[in-house]
């Protein structure tokens, strides 16, 4: 049967005249807790509602990691709001604001096993049981182990749900027994980490609530208003104590417009612009020779280094004004606290890692470390790394160091479809994931996911652009149905997820089904079987001071709790780099090249004649979260019409106006999308939004329909936003 097919798949006593729809248009705390309440409550009259209040906190991925707190009347969902974590200071984020309408009670989610009975990709499944689906698929699993090997089944998974468990907990124990694959999970993050662990030795700077003391604050390659929605009260905080608010980014932001000055340079040249500016700090005197002397190395070798990056040559690869990059330089060597904020948005080039590597050497250049608020503000997820017990969740002893092969996620398409791995994939197995969307070259993608003797096991939510190539869907609990436990790697809060009803339909969590999967496989290892409570609980054994206070009862009372860090958090201002000379590296033997250097993607003459306009795809719809929420009608009702920016002379160029249909096009695919002519572009840059659907979309395609499975410099993280472009009138 079709996708389509109208039968409800809703728990017993639910009202099924109700059309959900009616309420998915209400938005806002107070709306979204008035459509809960008006969800039907059906009792007999003999019975007393009880009435319970449970935590819960927000599993994507996203540095903010709200807290929120659901209240349930007989099993049902009544209420659903922000908690009172002082940080996400008791707002959720657009995106998650109607969560339990937009996922949990959706009337088009998942809530039974589904088998394959049409052509990959078409949609079309029939419902079947957990004890046939489970045979069927372990069934296959092993005559695959048998003939080919462990490693001929890949898992595929990444950041759909950041909870500990329900990522990686039981699943990175089957896969090993297994012996599967490995999958480097590197698309995004391992880039930007890889350029300051190169230079600092760690990530975690600035905390996020200490920009309050900044003066001097830059946002490079990171657009918080719309993607940390809980960090930009305090920037604005700053701004209102006297700060400067600078976004340096290729594309004009919702942050931009908000800010005091937007620098733009040129997609990909943010390392050549952060060398000039250390070009400009040393020559006009503006670094802290004390700190440079005491806590870093490498300097002479830099001085020499950055020559090469003078105002005119930074000019000409930026395209920035020669007075805009030594009046960036200016302005932030002489102003303190200076703090300059970066997240992932510039490691998706092929020189991404060494931009972060640049960027980091500033603060110990103009000696910005010393002061509270001044310095890096990157990650946090080492502080959690640090403190709680990673045991609960690591391999245990036996399957700890597995010697199977890795392969690179972002890579997905070509290994689908490779003639030379020996053994090929056979088997691919889907969570917390839509690569159909979210993964480069997705044409490549489809074609892999096409293939008849591929067996695709995907857990999901809804039936998405990767579960319709699937041969048995598994229906996954939302998170309103599971336990998990939740750290961040953009605040500073530990929260626990209790869940707030039972498991609609025949949902599981992810780690129950790689459970069933282990004892129908006869396999009978313990570590294969433990509870997803037991694993909670275990994972906050610890008595590393940053815990101390924190329980696992506790966290049930309050939900989210602030790990305990010092005061006044600087962890630089003497040195104290984690590196392995304990100072900041400027310059490195060890690392090839020995200094960031901007080492831009090569183009033949003839790619760069038949695609001229360099692509952008990034995050910028409002409600979207990568693919989440991109199937929920109200939602893309909201966001409107996709249009590509183009800028002004490039539609004149090529007699393109305002709201005409596109075709954008290179040698890996199409898009079909409306112009929208605007500055938010430079000339030769154009910018399409990221996370729709491609089933959703004319002509069956989406944006990383044209981008490559390129990897960056280090971190072999995915360097998407080097594609290059044609645009015409379709």
């Amino acid at each position: 049967m079709s996708h389509e097919i109208k039968e409800t798949c809703l728990p017993a006593g639910r009202n099924k005249g109700i059309d959900r729809r009616d309420f998915l248009e209400i938005t806002g705390k107070t709306a979204v807790a008035i459509s809960l309440a008006s969800l039907p409550i059906l009792t007999s009259c003999n019975e007393t509602p009880t009435i319970k209040t449970t935590h819960g906190a927000c599993y994507h991925d996203c540095p903010d990691r709200c807290s929120w707190q659901v209240k349930t009347e007989d099993g049902k969902v009544i209420g659903f709001e922000a908690s009172q974590n002082p940080y996400t200071a008791g707002k959720l984020c657009d995106k998650m604001v109607n969560f339990p309408n937009d996922v949990t009670y959706h009337s088009d989610r998942v809530l039974t096993p589904l088998k394959r009975t049409g052509l990959k990709g078409k949609g079309e499944f029939e419902k079947i049981s957990w004890e046939q689906a489970i045979s069927e698929v372990t069934s296959r699993l092993r005559s695959i182990i048998e003939e080919k090997g462990g490693e001929a089944i890949l898992p595929y998974s990444f950041g759909g749900n950041q909870g500990k468990v329900q990522s990686r907990a039981i699943s990175s124990r089957f896969f090993a027994h297994i012996g599967a694959s490995q999958l480097e999970r590197t698309i995004c993050g391992n880039a930007a980490v890889a350029g300051v662990l190169a230079t600092n030795g760690q990530t975690t700077g600035v905390l996020p609530e200490d920009c309050v003391h900044s003066k001097f604050i830059i946002l490079w390659g990171t657009n918080p208003v719309l993607s940390n929605q809980h960090l930009w009260p305090f920037i604005q905080k700053a701004k209102d104590n006297g700060a400067k608010i600078v976004v340096v980014d290729p594309f004009k932001s919702l942050t931009s417009e908000k800010a005091d000055w937007h620098i733009q340079p040129y997609p990909g040249s943010d390392t050549a612009l952060a060398l000039g500016l250390m070009h400009v700090i040393l020559k006009e005197n503006l670094h802290d020779q004390e700190f440079i002397d005491l806590y870093t190395v490498g300097i002479e070798e830099l001085k020499a280094h950055v020559q090469n990056y003078d105002p005119a040559s930074v000019a000409q690869i930026t395209g920035l004004d020669e007075e805009t990059i030594t009046s960036l330089a200016k302005s932030y060597g002489q102003s303190s606290p200076s703090l300059i904020r970066v997240l992932i948005g510039m490691e998706h080039q092929v020189n991404g890692a060494s931009a972060f590597r640049a960027v980091a050497m500033l603060p110990a250049l103009t000696g910005a470390w010393r002061d509270f608020g001044g310095g890096l503000m990157h990650m946090t997820y080492e502080l959690f790394g640090a403190s709680l017990n990673w045991e609960s969740l690591s391999l245990p002893p036996e399957l700890a160091n597995p010697k199977t092969r890795s392969i690179n996620m972002i890579e997905l398409g070509k290994v689908l479809n490779s003639k030379d791995l020996n053994p090929g994939i056979d088997a691919l197995i889907v969570f917390n994931s839509n690569p159909a969307v979210t993964t480069p070259n997705q044409n490549l993608i489809l074609q892999g996911l096409e293939r008849e003797d591929l067996l695709t096991i995907v857990s999901e939510h809804f039936i998405t652009d990767t579960a319709r190539y699937a041969d048995y869907i598994f229906p996954a609990t939302s998170v309103l149905e599971n336990w998990d436990i939740l750290d961040s790697w953009g605040s500073t809060y530990i929260n626990i997820n209790e869940p707030a009803i039972e498991p609609l339909g025949e949902s599981k969590p992810n780690s129950e089904l790689f459970r069933l999967l282990a004892r129908e496989m006869g396999f009978t290892e313990s570590y294969l079987y433990e509870s997803d409570i037991d694993i909670v609980k275990k994972t906050l054994r610890s008595d590393h001071e940053y815990l101390k206070g924190i329980t696992f009862e506790s966290l049930r009372q309050s939900g989210g709790q602030r790990l305990n860090l010092p005061d006044r958090w600087m962890p630089h201002a003497e040195g104290n780099f984690k590196t392995k000379t304990g100072k900041c590296h400027f310059y490195d033997a060890d690392i090839e090249p020995a200094l960031p250097t901007y080492l831009p993607r090569e183009y033949s003459k003839a790619e760069m004649e038949e695609y001229p306009l360099h692509l952008l795809t990034l995050k910028t719809p409002k409600y979207l979260l990568n693919s989440s929420h991109a199937n929920i009608e109200h939602i893309l009702k909201k966001e409107g019409q996709p249009y590509l920016e183009v800028h002004p002379d490039d539609a004149a160029h090529r007699n393109i106006a305002d709201g005409d249909e596109l075709k954008i096009y290179n040698q890996r695919g199409e898009v079909f999308m409306a112009a929208r002519i605007s500055r938010k572009v430079t000339q030769g840059v154009v910018c399409m939004p990221h996370g729709y659907w491609p089933s959703l979309m004319k002509g069956g395609s989406s944006a990383n329909a044209l981008t490559d499975h390129l990897l960056t410099d280090m971190g072999r993280g995915g360097a998407i936003q080097e594609a290059k472009v044609e645009i015409i009138k379709a």
